[in-house]
């Protein structure tokens, strides 16, 4: 019903936050001023929302994504992963070119493939498990990609913020990708950054970052 049921306060600045389990999530909180690079495990019991476990890093918490016992984590400029049972953190992925040119990221429902936004030259970038780059992604309708959502039945939607957009990611009959507008303006989108896509009701439920809204989008069967 998009109510709020419970609350849980964070220190600054919360970043992002990624589903770990049916009922837990983790988020990413970054405050260089202080030194602060941390991983915030949450739970919801008897419907409220409860934190479990903190995990201090070295390296900037920026985006995050799950699979597996492992946190795949961007500092906008590289990729992580830290393995929740054994406590192993490497580094995956660099690329210093720009400010934001591993923005988010998420992982297909198997693992074996890790995909990065990098909003500093508008490109969708796939890596194998192992960090090796796969394939580069450009677009017009990639503009400003940010955050970016893998369904369990393989889809994959991305929000641009540099024209107002989501587009959802496809696979031609040649192997290649190309990208289709899902929504825009018509829907209200300004300066989308989060987008979750909700299989049981065909719809993209997609975070402002102008306005502070959510926005739910009801796509065609």
């Amino acid at each position: 019903m998009f109510k709020i049921i419970s609350t849980c306060d964070v220190p600054h600045y919360l970043q992002s936050v990624c589903l770990t389990g049916e009922r837990e999530a983790a988020a990413t909180v970054n405050q260089n001023d202080e030194d602060r690079h941390e991983i915030h495990l949450f739970r919801v019991r008897s419907g409220n929302l409860l934190k479990t476990r903190t995990i201090s890093l070295q390296h900037d918490c920026r985006g995050v994504a799950y699979h597996s016992d492992k946190l795949y984590i961007t500092t906008w400029t590289d990729l992580h992963v830290y393995d929740i049972t054994n406590g192993q953190s490497r580094q995956l992925h660099s690329d210093h070119t720009g400010m934001h040119t591993v923005h988010k990221c998420a992982v297909s429902t198997d693992g074996s493939l890790v995909f990065i936004t990098n909003s500093t030259h508008n490109q969708l970038i796939t890596l194998n498990k192992d960090g090796t780059k796969l394939s580069t992604l450009t677009h017009p309708e990639l503009q400003n990609p940010v955050s970016l959502h893998v369904t369990p039945l393989g889809q994959m939607f991305v929000s641009c913020c540099g024209l107002d957009t989501v587009v959802q990611v496809v696979r031609m009959k040649d192997g290649k990708q190309t990208v289709k507008p899902m929504a825009g303006k018509r829907e209200s989108l300004n300066k989308p950054i989060a987008v979750y896509f909700n299989n049981s009701h065909n719809t993209l439920v997609v975070g402002m970052g102008e306005n502070d809204n959510i926005v739910e989008v009801q796509l065609k069967p």
